[in-house]
């Protein structure tokens, strides 16, 4: 009697013959056929039935220009090679079936169906390949989806996939060299303009007025995109996704009341829309409307996120940062179980293990990052330049995360060596010239002690002894709401040399007071990035305008995408502004930094403010005129607003711990800057990335002069 291992052995080689069989008879078949395209056609459909995809393409090969040329019926044949093709695409060969189908489009120039399954293909192979695809790529689909909106010259559809093809190369032109970039403007109004067209097209249609929304959008005219999907949600009261569209712009426009108040209103119509509650998540924890109800907002999106990876992740993130691991681990290992292709995902990994760790739950975490860290080691076999920066940084942040530090800062100074060149500041992200302007920023500091300025409470106590400062040498750093600080230093002479304001609200605030800072004779920076920037259209003056204006005393960053790395040195991590201003200051090389105002979050001896410029919410007094301005938010008998802003302020604080960890590992390993001493003048502060000292402190350290070992941060 047969033994099991003996069946097996039996199978194997009955699948081995019948598999050679197979090869024989299609082989016998590709020969004895003749050149009938009906025939020919015959054959590739009975190799594809065989499962032999590279025999039918052969089949399909065949067919000369002279038998297509004698075709009674060429749509009927192109319309099944496109059938074919999408076979031989499936068994994953996607050469062999790009050349199906351009047969198949010479052979019925006219029939759209082989175009667009082309085109299709192109799009998923620049999608994939990202910053190394070629032009004759992005050439080749441009090409057929023109070919298809001339053919159909009255519908939306055609003009709305060529905008999208335009918009994806504007965005691929930027990450090439300065010389390439050149037909990136045209292609984005070209863009703009046929979506426009498709509005004309078809009034009727969400999806054309959707895409220019969302084209505006991702070009920062957030009044104009705000225009379009308000006219588009009165047009098609029943999309939803109109109104999401609508309440995104909003949220960037940080009018999170009205963003709130429209998100409302969608649910109202589709109470189940996933991404709707994750969107009213975001708006509910960055305003101070509906308090407390953020949490739950994401967690309605999670429950009805389904297989929605992306969705999934976005709900974990959020309940990362806001240091509540139980429900981020919670929202990951459903996003695993969901898609289980997420596990070679090694920055999803790298979260997951973070929350695991923080719950105790170590040995599950450490066996994440293990598989994270095998992962992130075969991509980085792939990849090259840019792309090979940013794994062999994934590897270092994930050997910090498992704790073994020494070989995550090897990994760092390993970037340094595969770097292809210097720091690479000429990218669209930056203005032209940074070099030079990061030169200035030296000079303005010119390699004195920086006091880093913010407006937390205890900045009280701090201007409270100000005089005995007032002989020191040092520049002054600040940002955002300067102007209360600046009220403080002019007792002593003294006004900021650098002033960095990350968002539009923080214009809209103090837009006078900026303006004539940048007006001032005396040599000083604004560091800002192009989010900010739209904050100045809303008084009449555009991006453009504004740095052709005050050209010589700007610097331009990239608040997203950080840390710095040598392909992109001035891209920091999305965090507050504190978590950038710290990492760039150390590109002007200054002697010491000491922080002033940096709480994070409440005092114990100023308990009932925000920040030092604020009287207590208790104080009975007339409001306080700046409080009119706007963005400006009043906590006047609102202790449990006041509350909720700390817990906030705490969040962030020991996010941007975290941050600026990370960045200052990176510059130190990467691009050869030195970390100074830092201090954080506030003793019971939130930070503890850097040594906390009192005034005291400070003011000896400042007599003496000593220089202190650089504080590493942990």
């Amino acid at each position: 009697m047969p033994r099991p291992g003996d069946r097996g052995a039996a199978w194997q080689r009955c699948r081995a013959v019948l598999s050679a069989a197979i090869d024989i008879t299609c082989a016998a078949l590709l020969i004895a056929v003749p050149s009938d395209p009906d025939l020919l056609l015959g054959a590739a459909y009975v190799c594809m039935k065989l499962r032999r995809p590279r025999q039918a393409y052969e089949a399909v090969a065949r067919l000369s220009a002279t038998v297509v040329g004698q075709l009674a019926q060429p749509d009927r044949t192109a319309r099944q090679m496109t059938k074919i093709a999408a076979a031989i695409c499936a068994w994953g060969q996607r050469v062999e079936a790009k050349d199906v189908l351009r047969k198949a489009i010479a052979m019925a120039p006219q029939f759209a169906a082989p175009r667009l399954a082309l085109a299709c293909l192109l799009e998923e192979e620049l999608r994939a390949a990202g910053a190394s695809a070629s032009v004759g790529q992005w050439l080749e689909r441009e090409s057929l989806l023109r070919k298809s909106m001339a053919e159909s010259p009255h519908l939306a559809a055609p003009r709305i996939a060529l905008a999208s093809c335009l918009q994806e190369m504007v965005r691929y032109l930027e990450t090439q060299p300065v010389s390439e970039r050149s037909n990136a403007p045209v292609h984005q109004v070209e863009a703009e303009d046929l979506l426009r067209e498709a509005i004309v097209a078809e009034p009727h249609l969400a999806a054309p007025r959707l895409a220019l929304a969302d084209c505006l959008l991702a070009s920062r005219r957030y009044v104009e995109a705000e225009a379009v999907a308000a006219a588009a949600v009165q047009c098609c009261p029943s999309s939803p996704e109109l109104r999401l569209a609508l309440a995104r712009i909003q949220f960037q426009l940080r009018r999170f009341e009205d963003a709130a108040r429209t998100i409302e209103a969608l649910l109202a119509i589709t109470p189940g829309h996933a991404w709707a509650w994750f969107e009213y998540g975001k708006v509910l924890r960055n305003s101070f409307y509906r308090l407390g109800q953020a949490d739950r907002a994401f967690e309605r999106a999670g429950d009805l996120a389904g297989n929605d990876g992306a969705l999934l992740a976005g709900v974990a993130q959020q309940f990362l940062y806001d240091l509540h691991y139980r429900k981020a681990a919670k929202f990951y290992e459903r996003l695993l179980n969901a898609v289980p292709g997420m596990r070679e995902n090694f920055v999803i990994c790298r979260h997951y293990a973070t929350s695991l760790r923080e719950m105790g739950r170590t040995d599950e975490a450490a066996d994440l990052i293990v598989a994270a860290l095998e992962s992130c080691r075969r991509a980085a076999k792939r990849a090259a330049g840019e792309g090979l920066e940013l794994l062999k940084l994934e590897e270092a942040l994930l050997l910090h995360e498992a704790g073994r530090s020494e070989d995550s800062d090897q990994t760092l100074q390993s970037i340094n060596r595969i770097a292809v060149s210097s720091p690479c500041y000429e990218r669209s992200e930056y203005l032209p010239g940074t070099p030079e302007r990061l030169q200035r920023l030296a000079e303005i500091v010119g390699s004195r002690d920086v006091f880093v300025m913010l407006q937390g409470p205890s900045f009280a106590a701090f201007a409270a002894r100000l005089e005995e400062f007032a002989d020191f040498e040092f520049a002054v750093a600040t940002l955002n709401s300067f102007p209360p600080v600046e009220q403080e230093l002019r007792r002593i002479g003294r006004q900021a040399d650098v002033l960095l304001f990350a968002q539009p609200g923080s214009v809209r605030s103090w837009h006078s007071e900026l303006t004539e800072f940048l007006a001032r004779p005396a040599a000083n920076v604004v560091v800002t990035n192009r989010y900010a920037l739209y904050g100045f259209s809303e008084f009449g003056v555009s991006e453009s305008e504004f740095i052709a204006r005050h050209d010589e005393r700007l610097l331009l960053v990239h608040s997203d995408g950080g840390p710095p790395l040598p392909s992109r040195p001035l891209h920091f991590e999305n965090g507050s502004s504190l978590s950038l201003l710290i990492p760039l200051l150390l590109f002007a090389r200054p002697r010491r930094i000491f922080l002033f105002g940096a709480d994070g979050g409440s005092n114990p001896s100023f308990s009932k403010r925000p920040y030092f410029y604020y009287d207590d919410y208790d104080v009975d007094a007339e409001p306080q005129a700046f409080l009119n301005r706007s963005d400006m938010i009043s906590f006047r008998a609102l202790p449990g607003r006041l509350e909720e802003h700390n817990r906030r302020l705490r969040i962030d604080a020991i996010n941007a711990d975290r941050i600026m960890g990370a960045a200052l590992r990176s510059l130190e390993a990467n691009l050869g800057i030195q970390i100074p001493p830092i201090f954080n003048v506030c003793p019971h502060s939130i930070h503890r990335v850097f040594p906390r000292i009192d005034i005291n402190t400070a003011l000896a350290e400042l007599t003496c002069g000593r220089h202190s070992q650089g504080h590493r941060a942990a």
